[in-house]
Protein backbone atom coordinates (compact mmCIF):
# COMPACT_ATOMS: atom_id res chain seq x y z
CA UNK A 1 0.00 0.00 0.00
CA UNK A 2 1.38 3.56 -0.79
CA UNK A 3 1.31 6.24 1.40
CA UNK A 4 0.11 9.13 -0.36
CA UNK A 5 0.44 12.84 0.10
CA UNK A 6 -1.29 15.04 1.71
CA UNK A 7 -1.60 18.56 2.73
CA UNK A 8 -0.68 19.66 6.37
CA UNK A 9 -0.81 23.30 7.58
CA UNK A 10 2.63 24.39 9.15
CA UNK A 11 2.88 27.65 11.32
CA UNK A 12 5.95 29.86 10.78
CA UNK A 13 6.20 30.94 14.89
CA UNK A 14 8.66 33.68 14.02
CA UNK A 15 6.85 35.22 11.48
CA UNK A 16 3.41 34.30 12.72
CA UNK A 17 2.04 33.00 9.24
CA UNK A 18 0.39 29.49 8.09
CA UNK A 19 1.98 27.72 4.95
CA UNK A 20 0.97 24.56 3.46
CA UNK A 21 3.11 21.59 3.23
CA UNK A 22 3.01 18.30 1.79
CA UNK A 23 3.69 15.40 4.16
CA UNK A 24 3.72 11.79 2.83
CA UNK A 25 1.85 9.85 5.39
CA UNK A 26 -1.30 7.48 5.13
CA UNK A 27 -4.43 9.43 4.95
CA UNK A 28 -7.03 8.60 7.71
CA UNK A 29 -8.56 6.36 5.51
CA UNK A 30 -5.63 4.26 4.66
CA UNK A 31 -4.28 4.09 8.23
CA UNK A 32 -7.76 2.99 9.43
CA UNK A 33 -8.03 0.40 6.32
CA UNK A 34 -4.38 -0.79 7.80
CA UNK A 35 -5.01 -1.36 11.47
CA UNK A 36 -7.88 -2.89 10.39
CA UNK A 37 -5.99 -5.05 9.14
CA UNK A 38 -3.36 -5.74 11.36
CA UNK A 39 -6.41 -6.15 14.07
CA UNK A 40 -8.18 -8.85 11.97
CA UNK A 41 -4.57 -11.07 11.71
CA UNK A 42 -4.31 -10.70 15.41
CA UNK A 43 -7.39 -12.01 16.34
CA UNK A 44 -7.48 -16.04 15.88
CA UNK A 45 -10.94 -16.14 17.65
CA UNK A 46 -13.26 -15.46 20.12
CA UNK A 47 -11.73 -13.76 23.32
CA UNK A 48 -8.59 -12.63 21.04
CA UNK A 49 -10.18 -9.08 20.77
CA UNK A 50 -8.75 -7.44 23.92
CA UNK A 51 -5.52 -9.11 23.66
CA UNK A 52 -5.88 -8.02 19.85
CA UNK A 53 -6.89 -4.19 20.96
CA UNK A 54 -4.01 -4.33 23.65
CA UNK A 55 -1.30 -5.02 21.38
CA UNK A 56 -2.09 -2.39 18.93
CA UNK A 57 -2.75 0.22 21.38
CA UNK A 58 0.89 -0.50 22.76
CA UNK A 59 2.28 -0.31 18.91
CA UNK A 60 -0.08 2.99 17.90
CA UNK A 61 0.83 4.61 21.00
CA UNK A 62 -2.80 4.97 22.00
CA UNK A 63 -5.58 3.53 24.47
CA UNK A 64 -7.58 0.46 23.92
CA UNK A 65 -10.42 2.87 23.59
CA UNK A 66 -8.94 4.89 21.24
CA UNK A 67 -7.79 1.68 19.33
CA UNK A 68 -11.37 0.59 19.11
CA UNK A 69 -12.85 4.13 18.04
CA UNK A 70 -10.28 4.40 15.47
CA UNK A 71 -10.81 0.88 14.04
CA UNK A 72 -14.77 1.45 14.17
CA UNK A 73 -14.15 5.02 11.96
CA UNK A 74 -15.56 6.97 15.05
CA UNK A 75 -11.95 8.99 15.68
CA UNK A 76 -12.94 12.51 15.68
CA UNK A 77 -9.32 14.20 14.75
CA UNK A 78 -6.80 12.76 12.55
CA UNK A 79 -3.15 14.29 12.87
CA UNK A 80 -0.12 13.20 10.87
CA UNK A 81 2.31 11.97 13.38
CA UNK A 82 -1.14 9.38 14.67
CA UNK A 83 -0.56 8.44 10.47
CA UNK A 84 2.95 8.13 10.70
CA UNK A 85 2.97 5.89 13.80
CA UNK A 86 0.46 3.27 12.24
CA UNK A 87 2.35 3.70 9.24
CA UNK A 88 5.47 2.76 10.77
CA UNK A 89 3.55 -0.17 13.06
CA UNK A 90 2.67 -1.76 9.87
CA UNK A 91 5.91 -1.79 8.66
CA UNK A 92 7.07 -3.59 11.62
CA UNK A 93 4.36 -5.72 11.64
CA UNK A 94 5.08 -6.55 8.24
CA UNK A 95 8.51 -7.66 8.85
CA UNK A 96 7.82 -9.90 11.70
CA UNK A 97 5.28 -12.11 9.65
CA UNK A 98 8.12 -12.07 6.58
CA UNK A 99 10.49 -13.35 9.84
CA UNK A 100 7.94 -15.62 9.94
CA UNK A 101 8.04 -17.01 6.62
CA UNK A 102 11.40 -17.24 6.47
CA UNK A 103 11.76 -19.89 9.42
CA UNK A 104 9.10 -21.63 7.54
CA UNK A 105 11.15 -21.52 4.51
CA UNK A 106 14.24 -22.63 6.76
CA UNK A 107 12.24 -25.61 7.77
CA UNK A 108 11.23 -26.64 4.47
CA UNK A 109 14.97 -26.28 3.42
CA UNK A 110 16.36 -28.26 6.20
CA UNK A 111 13.85 -31.15 5.39
CA UNK A 112 13.53 -31.16 1.53
CA UNK A 113 16.89 -29.36 0.54
CA UNK A 114 17.44 -25.99 -0.82
CA UNK A 115 15.93 -26.65 -4.52
CA UNK A 116 12.17 -26.75 -2.92
CA UNK A 117 12.62 -23.28 -2.09
CA UNK A 118 15.26 -21.07 -3.43
CA UNK A 119 13.25 -19.18 -5.58
CA UNK A 120 10.42 -17.98 -2.63
CA UNK A 121 13.56 -17.41 -0.68
CA UNK A 122 15.32 -14.77 -2.90
CA UNK A 123 11.79 -13.32 -3.15
CA UNK A 124 11.12 -12.93 0.70
CA UNK A 125 14.61 -11.62 1.17
CA UNK A 126 13.92 -8.87 -1.53
CA UNK A 127 10.77 -8.21 0.38
CA UNK A 128 12.72 -7.77 3.02
CA UNK A 129 14.99 -5.34 1.97
CA UNK A 130 11.94 -3.14 0.75
CA UNK A 131 10.11 -3.05 3.68
CA UNK A 132 13.65 -2.40 5.92
CA UNK A 133 14.33 0.62 3.26
CA UNK A 134 10.33 1.58 4.14
CA UNK A 135 10.79 1.36 7.70
CA UNK A 136 13.70 3.24 7.88
CA UNK A 137 12.13 6.34 5.23
CA UNK A 138 9.42 6.18 7.88
CA UNK A 139 10.91 5.91 10.84
CA UNK A 140 13.26 9.24 9.70
CA UNK A 141 10.35 10.86 8.89
CA UNK A 142 8.48 10.27 12.34
CA UNK A 143 11.09 11.75 14.20
CA UNK A 144 11.32 14.88 11.90
CA UNK A 145 7.70 14.97 12.59
CA UNK A 146 8.24 14.53 16.40
CA UNK A 147 10.70 17.04 16.41
CA UNK A 148 8.54 20.20 15.26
Amino acid sequence: MKCSKTQQPVSDFKNGKEAMSIVDAYSPEEAMLVANKMFRRECAGWGDEDKALQKLGRMFGMSEVSVKRLLKGQRKTWDVRLCKRIRLSYLTFCRSMLTEIENDMKAIEEAHGHEAVADIMDETEALVAKVEVAKAAAQRAYQAQKGR
